[in-house]
């Protein structure tokens, strides 16, 4: 269970870092890999393709760590995406949801604990070449209030955006970040 000893002055911020490798897809059993610098080259990011129209939910599971604490739902999500549109011209916006459902440890993991969270009009912003990618990072606050040794579920799906973008967005990881004594 949560720290009740802390301090407000004890308090500092941590984080779990979540790649590709971590996150699954229902229909999909293994991430995509996409090259850095040419088509043939061998060093390549792990992560998940979310092409326009996707409507898959790329999710994972984990447990809040023990030195959680938060009672004011001060924790948040970084959602960290990639483009190449250097030969996509088309579409300048995109739009992510975050869904996020804790359970209380010895609780019940219910749906209709659910909570979603839209960001819209993302703007995308020209690469500089092919196979060279912008880094996106979308910060989510959640306004949950979890507990140590919560279950955790996260997941990101892309969701139709005003003048959208058309070509996929690479999602390479998600943070959870939570105050920690």
């Amino acid at each position: 269970m949560a720290n009740e000893c802390c301090f407000e002055h004890e308090l500092e911020y941590k984080s779990l870092i979540f790649n590709g490798g971590t996150m699954n897809d229902a229909d999909e059993t293994s991430p995509d890999t996409i090259p850095l610098g040419s088509a043939n080259s061998s060093l390549r990011i792990l992560g998940w393709l979310l092409p326009r129209g996707d409507t898959d939910e790329y999710s994972l599971t984990f447990n809040v760590p023990k030195d959680a604490y938060d009672k004011a739902g001060k924790a948040k999500v970084l959602v960290h995406l990639l483009t190449d549109n250097s030969n996509t011209p088309t579409g300048n916006r995109f739009a992510i949801r975050l869904s996020s459902l804790f359970a209380r440890a010895n609780g019940v993991v219910n749906i209709s604990n659910l909570k979603t969270i839209n960001k819209f009009n993302i703007q995308i912003q020209k690469s500089p070449g092919n196979f060279k990618y912008n880094h996106y990072v979308i910060e989510f606050e959640l306004k949950d209030i979890i507990r140590a040794e919560d279950f955790a579920l996260l997941s990101i799906a892309r969701i139709a955006s005003a003048n959208d973008y058309a070509g996929a967005l690479f999602l390479s990881s998600i943070e959870f970040i939570y105050l920690s004594c």
